[in-house]
């Protein structure tokens, strides 16, 4: 490692160290909701956590031939995390350059719990990758997975970008296949708003195309449509 590498990580780590003693804790009271393998929402907010791409909802990966629903699996792991430490969740805003390139309209959070970075614990898990220009810790989190074949780097997969951007290899049959699981409805003020089925009211909704109701494969594709969350604040994309 060169003298100069060596002091980039330095300021790094020193910058990333004084920047976590600015966190405020969310209020206990407030809803908290996964939403996919990285985005939450918590009262009016949905947070982008930092640094990370997780699979998106209806994307599957292949295991040996086998399709799993990998971006379902990474849902329900981050949504039993932060269910188990709901009271300790603390978020706070960060520059949005890591993630320009992928949640171009929510600025990214970084948040914890306890002493513990949520993306790192994803990245951990192999429920999420690091994305280009991440911090250092979460680059090692992700190598580390990827080594060990935990989660998705047991299978074959697409990265979630190259996935919503519809890139396809014929190698791969797990490209081409996906589960618009994301239901699109109107609310009694004709608002569109979109559930996933970590939403206690998702298995209840029914979808009425005639009405122009819908299904949606990511959530990206859903705000991209313009649909909201259930209590999201008008300011939450930005």
């Amino acid at each position: 490692m060169t003298s100069r590498v060596a002091l980039v990580l330095v300021i790094l780590a020193v910058l990333f160290a004084s920047y976590r003693g600015t966190f405020s804790s969310q209020s206990s009271g407030e809803h908290l909701q996964v939403i996919d393998g990285d985005t939450l929402q918590v009262g009016g907010d949905v947070i982008q956590l930092y640094g990370i791409d997780a699979p998106e909802l209806g994307q599957l990966c292949d295991s040996n031939g086998r399709l799993w629903h990998c971006g379902m699996e990474a849902a329900l792991a981050l949504n039993k995390l932060l269910t188990l430490n709901r009271s300790s969740l603390r978020c706070s805003p960060w520059s949005n350059e890591v993630q320009s390139a992928t949640a171009p309209t929510r600025a990214p959070q970084v948040c914890e719990v306890g002493d513990q970075d949520v993306a790192v614990l994803t990245l951990h898990t192999g429920n999420s990758l690091a994305l280009p220009g991440a911090f250092p810790d979460y680059v090692e989190a992700e190598r580390q997975a990827r080594e060990g074949g935990v989660g998705i780097w047991h299978s074959d997969f697409v990265v979630p970008w190259e996935w919503r951007a519809g890139v396809q290899s014929p190698s791969r049959r797990s490209d081409s296949s996906r589960e618009c699981s994301i239901k699109g409805v109107f609310d009694v003020d004709g608002q569109g708003r979109y559930f996933v089925p970590t939403d206690v009211e998702y298995a209840a909704l029914t979808i009425d195309p005639d009405q122009g109701e819908k299904m949606f494969c990511s959530d990206d594709e859903a705000r991209l449509a313009g649909w909201r969350r259930i209590g999201e604040t008008a300011s939450a994309d930005q």
